[in-house]
């Protein structure tokens, strides 16, 4: 989600606590905020524009504890397309945009939380609306490795199940839709604040409730490799970065084997296996997720939003947007529309992407 600042954990007695803005943990963070709160990041040590341009092996630095747990709190999330050999416990606490992780591309909201493994590349970018309440977009970012606790830790029979979620999340899995996501969101929301000894036994909590959930949601179809060599994970950035400011324009790939000194055929492959998908899709996807936000935040036509986010005609993207999101643009406009009934609309929390919205 973020690179770690590598900063300790700041004594209880000197840190000052800010509010968190999610609706369902606000009460709890009122009450446990009495003489401490979550430090914010610095911005200087966090991913910015200055820095989405190196490369996307993200070195989490160590720190006195066995594992970090930090919260990100930025003007925005942009697009950076990482990985790390950590596993990444991951929770919006006040944002709303894209999550990209592994070939599996979703609308996130406040309360979206999700585990990933190691090596999987993934990253939020937050969309044009500001986020609830509050100038900033904020998380909580859990990072630890397999062996934080000893190297067989997960191979004692207390701990299987646990070490079952883990192999699990090879893929992915996300959680804010469930009751057990919740219950581990409001845990998950403090841990930044708690003593050491009290955050290490919240973390093993948490995990062993999650790994107990049976509805967790995969998010990636297939495991995605990434690149190591420096150079290419340089190119990759530049691709996605170039994509996600132009996608919205008509891109031919005749264009952009110039721009970035490759024929068409090897540039095509190295983005498969970069991505997990092909350009085309995922330019699809990028549109597709831009038009969502629009048919919900905005009163422009249909066929207007179609091709301002840069699909040719309207009939292929009616198309995209039903496989992409299972129902088409009109469906998702009614969801929210002002006028419609209780009966007939969809809350805010229960989806507006492929997979559901969280």
């Amino acid at each position: 989600m973020a690179a770690n600042t590598g900063i300790p954990f700041a004594e209880l007695n000197k840190v000052k606590v800010q509010p968190i803005d999610f609706h369902e943990l606000q009460n709890l963070a009122e009450k446990d905020r009495r003489n401490v709160v979550i430090p914010g990041m610095a911005t200087d040590n966090v991913r910015g524009s200055d820095r989405r341009m190196k490369p996307q092996f993200e070195k989490v630095a160590p720190g006195p504890s066995s594992f970090v747990a930090f919260e990100r709190n930025d003007p925005e999330f942009p697009f950076c397309w990482h990985y790390h050999p950590e596993f990444e416990l991951t929770l919006i606490l006040n944002s709303q945009g894209q999550r990209f992780v592994g070939d599996g591309v979703a609308d996130y909201v406040p309360g979206d939380l999700v585990l990933l493994g190691p090596n999987l590349p993934h990253t939020w970018r937050s969309g044009s609306a500001k986020p609830r309440n509050a100038e900033a977009h904020r998380a909580v970012v859990v990072q630890f490795r397999m062996n934080f606790l000893g190297e067989r830790f997960f191979e004692l029979e207390e701990m299987s199940a646990v070490g079952r979620l883990l192999q699990r999340s090879s893929n992915g899995l996300a959680f804010g839709h469930t009751e057990t996501g919740r219950k581990a969101a409001r845990s998950i929301a403090t841990l930044p604040i708690q003593s050491p000894a009290r955050r290490l036994a919240t973390l093993v909590s948490v995990l062993a409730d999650l790994a107990d959930e049976t509805d967790a949601k995969v998010l990636s179809t297939q495991k995605v490799r990434p690149t190591f060599r420096v150079a290419d994970q340089y190119r990759i950035d530049e691709i996605c970065l170039y994509l996600h400011e132009n996608s919205h324009e008509e891109i031919e790939f005749a264009t952009l084997s110039k721009r970035f000194r490759m024929d068409q055929a090897s540039l095509c492959r190295f983005f498969k296996r970069s991505t997990g998908r092909t350009m085309t899709a995922y330019l699809n996807e990028l549109r597709v997720g831009a038009a969502a936000q629009l048919l919900i935040n905005t009163d422009y036509s249909i066929l207007d939003i179609g091709f301002r986010v840069g699909f040719g005609n309207y009939s292929n993207f009616n198309r995209q947007f039903k496989r992409i999101k299972g129902f088409g643009p009109r469906i998702l406009r009614r969801m929210f529309a002002p006028g419609s009934s209780p009966g007939n609309r969809t809350p805010r929390t229960t989806s507006i992407s492929g997979h559901p919205s969280y």
